[in-house]
């Protein structure tokens, strides 16, 4: 299979500058082949078929609705020396390297599998901006130049199989921020100082399977990764320290919560009545991401 791509972008319609993407059939989505639903793409193969066909949206497994993208094997390939099977978006309007966030949910089945990844890549250049891989042992790793050279870099991030994990990236006139669950595992530069117009959810056609759901673009600006001071005041929690029950209070319609431990591990929990159960955490200290109409919001709470 070619790593060249040639890809002829069709063309786009004027979105506002926030997406959000979930696979739903209300979005014009359908269960099926990837390619050729909305602005997204299969990897081109250089031959005929023209795209790879198993790439699919699925009702298997989820984190906002119903569907999500289901990225897998294909049998005619062996497997590639870097990951470029699966999904490709077409971003309707090109994303400025320098004040930029995208984020989305992963899950992928096994460890000792495939090489999954997300890369943010200009695609007439075939040039990345962003890259990370989700390597077979574990590893969370970026794609980083170190003393000139450019190459993967090891993150404080680690994933688990078969769980949902939240990536997101996040560009800034200075620098490239990696969150993991929320948590912060690398800061580094652009591999390349080109704008980004497609967004890449990959494998390198090893075994296993990835899930993709909730992609988020441009919805969560460096101001509310900061949590800047007028971003907290948006969302209280009490009491904190707690023992039992955790209030969340905000102004704006809360539509979910996630809560990690503070290497990155998701721990279930819901929000019932305005408050989120807390019995059966072990004492210390957490981060709970609170998902709003306006934007998402993180905070520290302690756990007696």
């Amino acid at each position: 299979m070619k790593t060249y791509y040639s890809i002829a972008l069709s063309l786009f319609v004027i979105f506002s500058s926030a997406q959000t993407i979930s696979f739903e059939n209300n979005e014009g989505f359908i269960s099926g082949n990837i390619h050729g639903q909305g602005l997204w793409i299969s990897t081109p193969t250089g031959g005929i078929p023209e795209n790879i066909t198993h790439q699919t949206i699925s009702v298997d497994n989820a984190t906002h609705g119903n569907n999500s993208l289901k990225i897998v094997r294909e049998a005619t390939f062996g497997v590639q020396p870097e990951p470029i099977i699966g999904g490709f978006y077409n971003v309707p309007t090109p994303l400025d390297f320098t004040n930029f966030s995208v984020s989305f949910d992963i899950n992928m089945s096994q460890i000792n599998g495939a090489t999954f990844g997300f890369q943010g890549v200009n695609s007439l250049e075939e040039k990345y901006v962003v890259r990370v891989d989700f390597d077979k042992a574990g590893k969370i790793e970026v794609l980083n130049s170190v003393s000139g050279i450019l190459g993967l870099i090891d993150t404080s991030g680690v994933w688990s199989p078969n769980t949902w994990h939240r990536i997101k990236v996040v560009g800034t006139a200075t620098d490239i921020r990696y969150y993991l669950n929320d948590v912060l595992v690398y800061t580094g530069a652009a591999t390349s100082t080109f704008n980004i117009d497609q967004l890449r959810f990959v494998h390198n056609n090893g075994l296993g399977t990835a899930y993709i759901d909730n992609i988020m673009v441009n919805s969560e600006t460096v101001m509310s990764v900061k949590e800047t001071g007028v971003n907290k005041k948006k969302v209280i929690l009490y009491p904190n320290p707690v023992v039992d029950f955790i209030h969340v209070n905000s102004s704006n319609k809360i539509k979910n919560v996630r809560a990690y431990d503070l290497v990155g591990k998701k721990i279930d929990v819901t929000l019932k009545d305005g408050k989120v159960d807390v019995r059966n955490l072990a004492a210390g200290e957490y981060l709970l991401n609170i998902e709003t109409e306006i934007g998402d919001f993180t905070e520290k709470f302690i756990k007696k």
